[in-house]
């Protein structure tokens, strides 16, 4: 079982690769308390071209994916440096600025042995995004009461990434937001 198949549009077979189902656009998600919310938007075609906006609508990161370089994601913060890459040949790859080197994105975001969850690894802690309604959502692995710290969703037109303010200031702002693309992106990344 893949461990986002439960989620279906208008029926439709479930995606093999984690696509997130539409909430309605008349019941946008409640926020997290005390959280940050980035949304992923102006795409162009897909998420692996878009806009990330932060706090107040400003734009906070690009996900750029050039026509002329389509084997390469790159991830830019709001001063155009490179935070993150994804290299998509022949095996999809993933690096993050200060948090992972060079790795298989399978690795970095690796499905669990009873395929219910993808775990990654940051600053030497272990976190699970497993789906859970109509979000996925992030925690930490091995706590003994486990505590949302991220939350994906699609709405219309948009994905979003909830982040509490812990997740922040754990350092796992970039590193979400790549772990998001990855899962909504349609890209086989096992």
């Amino acid at each position: 079982m893949h461990p986002y198949g439960q989620w279906q549009q208008g029926g439709a077979a479930p995606s093999i690769f984690g696509a997130l189902p539409s909430l309605p656009a008349t019941n946008p998600p409640t926020a997290m308390p005390d959280s940050v919310t980035f949304t992923f938007t102006n795409f162009k075609t897909t998420i692996l071209n878009s806009t990330v906006l932060g706090p107040q609508q400003r734009t906070a990161y690009r996900v750029v994916t050039e026509a002329t370089a389509p084997a390469y994601t790159i991830f830019k913060d709001n001063e155009s440096r490179n935070v993150g890459m994804v290299q998509w040949q022949p095996h999809p790859t993933v690096e993050i600025r200060e948090v992972a080197a060079k790795q298989r994105v399978r690795d970095w975001l690796r499905l669990s042995s009873d395929s219910s969850k993808r775990v990654m690894e940051v600053h030497g802690v272990q976190y699970a995004w497993s789906p859970m309604g109509e979000f996925v959502c992030m925690y930490k692995l091995n706590s003994p009461a486990p505590r949302v710290l991220a939350r994906i969703a699609r709405v219309p037109n948009n994905v979003m990434l909830e982040l509490t303010q812990e997740a922040m200031r754990g350092g796992l702002l970039e590193p979400c937001l790549v772990a998001t693309v990855m899962i909504c992106c349609g890209h086989n990344i096992d």
